[in-house]
């Protein structure tokens, strides 16, 4: 067992009870993303504030950020582009700007986006991406001749895409999931045809309406969906991409779907904020517009929550069953907010920093690496020694690799603890365990390094080989996890 003789105090997760309308000006607050981004394990944390403001600056309380889908509630999660800093665009009020700022003053009620944060009590942004709102917003057509597809379209911004078309004239096809979501459509919007995103059947049923193709595509579908919608583009037509999971995923696309002289677009909003913010800002204002015109109004439904409902709400926004939008009501909630005292930095640090394992873990337990003197394992153990300062290894040792983690453990003050377990003997990694979890310093993580040496090309793999290299790394691994 490794472990830190420099030992720290185990300090308590406190909890601190407010309410957000009353509270939040003197105790700020803000989201903290789990490393496993986990919906189950998200908390409210103590933030503190800056205590100055950068030119150009302002800071907004009040916010009500939009809830985007963005973890899984297990494992089953995809592993890529998670965020961890959930939150897109948001509506707040100005409660600092700095003396550089003109065109902002506090009071005033603001809109904007941010590609940071935006499940915060306080948050500040740049000026130039936000823009002031009336006190009241809240629609009809112009003409156009192109038909717009949009797929999943009872989301917020399916919703907003379908007045947008409306407004200019474009003729509407969406689609949507289930036959209520597809029902929304036909009577809120007045779409006459709407069909099931849930399969390819609304290839067939589009072209025997419109043979000759889409003219625009809005697209949020992936895999295969996403490939057979393609085909649905007429000469010179416009495949708008903002669902992103197969860029993400790096799925593969058939060029041969673009041939009639179309384009494949993709939409990535938030990063304008980043690259293009003068353009944000016209966009925004651009769409208050239209609602001061009534030309826009209000996604249907849009369901505000509490921020202790923070987990109920994601999880419901991932389900796939939920229409329009969700807002959260961060400080101008009047209800009981448990929030975490202690250790907000470093919680925050632990999902920045993104390790392997947090210090919060190695400083109060043992990592076990299995095969640990194999050429992986002593490399593994001596950065765990450098970086974190904590482990307990099994196997026999390759001298040299031995001598050098041996330097690093002395350099580092550092305890390694070398025992020796069959990974493939279910009762002695029990006992193994069992061991530790009765001490001060109880197993908190597992490297599996464990494996047979036994290179052969394919042709030469036979069922004996086999049997003598998989059980250390398989059922290993089982018995292990």
């Amino acid at each position: 067992m490794l472990q830190n003789n420099d030992e720290q105090k185990k300090s308590k997760l406190e909890q601190i009870s407010i309410i957000p309308k009353r509270d939040a000006d003197q105790k700020s607050f803000c989201i903290c993303v789990p490393q496993s981004r986990f919906l189950s394990e998200l908390t409210w944390i103590e933030e503190d504030r800056e205590k100055e403001l950068l030119p150009g600056m302002v800071e907004s309380r009040g916010l009500y950020p939009y809830t985007p889908a963005f973890a899984q509630s297990d494992e089953n999660q995809s592993r890529v582009n998670q965020d961890t800093e959930p939150g897109s665009d948001f509506v707040g009020t100005i409660v600092r700007a700095c003396s550089t700022t003109t065109n902002f003053q506090v009071g005033d009620h603001v809109l904007g986006s941010t590609s940071l944060r935006a499940y915060y009590s306080h948050i500040m942004i740049n000026s130039q991406l936000i823009i002031c709102i009336p006190s009241d917003f809240p629609l009809t057509n112009e003409q156009s001749d192109q038909t717009v597809l949009i797929h999943a379209a009872t989301g917020a911004a399916g919703q907003m895409c379908i007045q947008y078309c409306q407004y200019i004239g474009a003729r509407v096809i969406a689609t949507a999931g289930t036959e209520e979501k597809r029902r929304f459509l036909r009577e809120h919007y007045g779409i006459e045809h709407v069909f099931n995103s849930r399969d390819t059947s609304f290839v067939n049923d589009i072209r025997q309406i419109l043979p000759q193709g889409i003219d625009v595509i809005v697209n949020s579908l992936s895999g295969n969906l996403l490939k057979e919608s393609i085909k649905l583009l007429a000469y010179r037509g416009h495949f708008v991409e903002w669902g992103k999971q197969d860029i993400y995923h790096n799925s593969n696309l058939s060029m041969f779907q673009l041939r009639s002289d179309c384009s494949f677009p993709v939409n990535d909003f938030i990063s304008l904020a980043d690259h293009v913010s003068p353009l944000m800002r016209l966009m925004l204002e651009e769409a208050i517009n239209l609602f001061i015109q009534r030309k826009l109004r209000a996604v249907e439904p849009t369901v505000t929550y509490e921020p202790s409902q923070v987990i109920e709400a994601l999880l419901r926004c991932n389900s796939g069953q939920v229409m329009g939008k969700a807002v959260f009501c961060i400080t101008s909630s009047d209800q009981l907010l448990n929030i975490n005292k202690n250790q907000s930095n470093n919680l925050l640090k632990v999902v920045i920093d993104n390790t392997m394992f947090p210090s919060e873990v190695c400083n109060q337990g043992t990592i076990l690496i299995s095969g640990g003197f194999g050429g992986l394992g002593l490399t593994i153990s001596r950065w765990m020694i450098e970086e974190r300062g904590e482990l307990e290894k099994a196997s026999n040792p390759q001298q040299n690799e031995w001598l050098r983690l041996k330097r690093t453990t002395k350099e580092y003050n550092a305890h390694v603890d070398v025992v020796q377990a069959d990974v493939t003997n279910f009762q002695q990694v029990h006992d193994l365990i069992e061991r530790f979890q009765k001490t001060c310093y109880p197993i908190r993580g597992i490297i599996h390094s464990a494996v047979v040496a036994e290179d052969r090309t394919l042709n030469n793999l036979t069922q004996e080989h086999l049997s003598l290299v998989l059980p250390p790394t398989v059922r290993g691994a089982w018995y292990l996890h």
